[in-house]
């Protein structure tokens, strides 16, 4: 029998985990509240530097 769709299997149908690897990165609202502090305009854009953070890798990944 032919699978069909697998090119939108996720890991979570895969595997029954949820893989947060590929996710966005996101701010706290510490870090939230300094990138409004830092922000300035460019080019008709708000740009900051401040931190991001970024999901943490599973434990066999983080350890493999």
């Amino acid at each position: 029998m032919r699978q069909a769709h697998l090119a939108h299997q996720t890991g979570l149908t895969r595997t029954g985990k949820i893989n947060m690897l590929n996710r966005k990165p996101y701010r706290t609202a510490a870090q939230k509240d300094e990138a409004r502090r830092t922000a300035r305009k460019f080019e008709g854009t708000w740009v900051s530097g401040s931190p991001v953070s970024y999901h943490r890798a599973t434990k066999a990944r983080a350890e493999g």
